[in-house]
């Protein structure tokens, strides 16, 4: 279940990196963008142009609420159990 939130934690950091223009210009910011490519799942959501030259991923954004979510579906299990 921790390796959910090591998820979460790095589709944040893919969302942080799309949302500030530069950021997604650098060459970690590049790659952290590829890295992240395999962990999304295409919603077919557009994204939202941001003032700061970047882009809100909604896939992403949708994506980090559906694994929070497993998290804590997956803790409760195992609290009960």
């Amino acid at each position: 279940m921790n390796a959910l939130i090591a998820v979460a934690i790095f589709l944040t950091a893919r969302l942080v990196v799309e949302f500030f223009g530069q950021l997604g210009t650098q060459q970690w910011g590049k790659a952290l963008v590829a890295l992240s490519n395999p962990l999304l799942i295409p919603f077919g959501l557009e994204g939202i142009k941001t003032p700061y030259g970047g882009v809100f991923d909604v896939n992403a954004g949708v994506m980090i609420l559906l694994v929070l979510a497993a998290e804590w579906l997956l803790s409760g299990i195992r609290s009960r159990a």
